[in-house]
């Protein structure tokens, strides 16, 4: 079968301490201090055969996310692959998706031929302290699709059925081609999910909204913001492009970045400042950093964008106006999964908009070029066209 798959040079920088297992597996925390001259290919490779927890999903949708991105692009200067988290390769990428259960191995039980799925990507444990305490996000041992272990970047994918989620309602409302396209957006989701409830410690309906970032994280981030009964939304992103979809969307205001966002801020919320800021452009240092005067009190950052920077926060204003510093990483656990497929079965959200192009998987690594000069929102890849 065809598949994408990402490949560079083990190349550990200078005083970077690798543990034992890194050594022995190449599965890399911090891909950004050891992985060089990133590449990607697109192979022929053997089709996965079950295990008696798994079934075979044939691939019908999957995105190409910023990780992937930072994945296969890499310093100017040094040559090393942009993304900061766990990664070994070579690999074959991808881990926003859906797809059409065509084979289930012997202990699957809720599953069957033929069933419309979409999958998370963080392979949780269900065992270590983290798991057991329900904080699987920060699984001790967790692996992860498209990542550590063969992502969706192919024709067919083994995936325990434990991190299966039916699509039914999703294909009843739109039909199965549709419901695989959204079932696609549901892991982009369900990160920007996490963050704004489970993370966020004050959400309320009417809290003035930032977001920064008008990528697919942020721009699902915006709807689910708005029906969670968002006052003002503001949108940050340089990319025209972008921030059209976030306005066709329902964005209030848009902001490109460029203006001293303090004032910009308190001007369009009336001094009142802001509620609830999303980070999802991964550069806290240009976005989260900058913001002081316009957190109102008892504000939460909500940080998911993964960078390669660490910020300088300004503490003092943070504990005056009691701000809830929170990162946010993942999307599984609490019901994430099952509320945005319900949301997107009920109509109250709709992420057709933020689909930019659909292409077969022979063209990915265009897609991949096309994808850096950051004006797509989202861009599919279809493995079975």
């Amino acid at each position: 079968m065809r598949a994408l798959t990402l490949r560079a040079d083990f190349a550990p920088r200078d005083g970077y301490p690798l543990d034992e297992r890194e050594r022995r597996e190449h599965r890399i925390q911090n891909g950004n201090m050891v992985w060089r001259h990133p590449q990607i290919t697109l192979d022929e490779i053997a089709e996965p055969v079950p295990k008696p927890d798994e079934v075979i999903v044939q691939v019908a949708a999957v995105g190409i996310c910023g990780s992937d991105m930072h994945m296969y692009e890499a310093d100017a200067a040094t040559g090393y692959m942009l993304y900061p988290g766990f990664v070994k390769t070579p690999n074959v990428l991808g881990h926003e998706f859906a797809g059409r259960v065509v084979s289930v191995g012997s202990a699957v039980r809720d599953l069957r031929e033929g069933d419309l799925v979409s999958v998370e990507e963080i392979q949780w444990c269900g065992e270590c302290i983290a798991c057991r305490r329900g904080l699987v996000n920060h699984c001790e041992n967790h692996e992860e699709l498209g990542f550590t272990i063969p992502g969706a970047m192919a024709e067919y994918i083994a995936c325990r059925a434990r991190y299966c989620w039916k699509l039914d309602d999703v294909a009843d409302r739109y039909g199965e081609d549709i419901a695989l396209q959204l079932g696609a957006m549901v892991e982009p989701s369900g990160v920007s999910y996490q963050g704004l409830f489970n993370r966020n410690p004050s959400w309320l309906p009417g809290n003035h909204v930032l977001i920064f970032g008008a990528g697919p994280i942020g721009l699902t981030a915006q709807a689910l913001a708005q029906v969670a009964g968002a006052g003002r939304l503001i949108m940050v992103d340089p990319s025209p492009s972008r921030r059209k979809i976030a306005a066709e969307m329902g964005a209030t205001d848009l902001l490109t970045g460029s203006e001293k966002l303090d004032e910009a801020v308190l001007e369009i919320t009336k001094g009142r400042g802001v509620d609830t800021v999303v980070e999802a452009a991964g550069v806290a240092e240009l976005t989260i950093q900058k913001l002081e005067q316009c957190l109102a009190v008892n504000s939460t950052l909500v940080d998911i964008g993964l960078g390669e920077r660490n910020p300088v926060m300004p503490i003092v204003t943070y504990k005056y106006r009691g701000v809830n510093y929170v990162g946010s990483l993942g999307h599984a656990g609490m019901g994430v999964f099952q509320n945005v497929i319900r949301l997107l079965a009920n109509g109250r959200i709709d992420l057709r908009p933020i689909v930019s192009a659909s292409l077969p998987l022979t063209e990915a690594k265009a897609a991949f070029q096309r994808l850096e000069s950051r004006e797509d929102a989202k861009i599919l890849l279809l493995p079975n066209e």
